[in-house]
């Protein structure tokens, strides 16, 4: 956290290198090492057809991966042979990493190693609804939790949602996990059983429609975690709001920015 705003890169360092991918979330990790800071990552997670979580935005793969087909009916032993990072022409050349699908135990092992290592990392973990096997992805992640003792105060991790319900089925599971409420529209909130202590998190371009939101969050209780903002005239703009927390594809112009303040 640096001048009280937490920064978390958005699907990874998702700017420079393919989202999702293993070298997107250990460049992150990377970027925190290197400038000292503590910094969140972001993922979407969505089941395998073994019933693991693994980190990918959309239910299926055509956009990142080219192959018509669901996640759900690919296995981790499929996803690891697909290229995850030839669609960002962009890039140019791209290493190994950058082409590789990422479990979310997979991601869970970096963040404890890196902060075996003394790395200040921790998680951001978006579950998507509505989708196959609905109700079980909070059952899935509660159980990872478990499984890495992060089901206490203090552990690294915080599950966001835009589903309200399973908001509330994630506080019931694991009282102590931090929880944040994504909204993109400004009907969605307030709504039942969303508390004082959950995060609300609104998206950029309605901060920028109505920036009086951010104090709207913040006075009612909550601490307003804005997404997703790259631009730097955007990222200074939504600063001078107050937040709590921004998330972004370019994690160093936020860095960068908290610095000359």
């Amino acid at each position: 956290m640096i001048n009280n705003v937490e920064v978390f890169a958005h699907r990874g360092w998702s700017g420079p290198h393919p989202e999702m991918t293993r070298g997107a979330f250990t460049a992150a990790i990377d970027l925190a090492r290197e400038r000292g800071v503590r910094l969140g990552i972001e993922c979407d997670v969505h089941f395998t057809a073994d019933g693991e979580l693994g980190c990918l935005h959309d239910a299926g793969l055509l956009r990142t991966a080219g192959i018509d087909k669901p996640m759900i009916d690919c296995s981790l032993d499929d996803l690891a042979k697909i290229d995850f990072g030839a669609w960002r022409t962009d890039l140019g050349e791209l290493s190994e990493a950058d082409s590789r699908f990422t479990s979310l135990r997979d991601l869970f092992e970096l963040v404890r190693d890196a902060r075996a290592d003394g790395v200040d990392v921790h998680l951001a973990v978006e579950t998507k609804h509505p989708v196959p096997r609905d109700t079980e992805v909070e059952d899935a992640l509660a159980a990872l939790l478990v499984e890495f003792g992060w089901d206490t105060e203090g552990a690294p991790v915080r599950m966001i949602t835009f589903d309200p319900t399973a908001i509330v089925r994630m506080r019931g599971l694991i009282p102590a996990l931090p929880l944040t409420y994504l909204i993109s529209r400004s009907e969605a909130w307030p709504c039942d059983g969303i508390t004082a202590d959950m995060a609300i998190g609104p998206s950029a371009l309605m901060l920028r429609d109505d920036p009086a939101l951010a104090s709207r969050v913040t006075g009612a209780g909550h601490e307003c975690h804005v997404w997703t903002v790259n631009e730097v005239e955007h990222i200074e703009a939504a600063l001078d709001l107050g937040l709590t927390a921004l998330t972004t594809d370019h994690p160093d112009r936020v860095l960068d920015a908290l610095a000359r303040r």
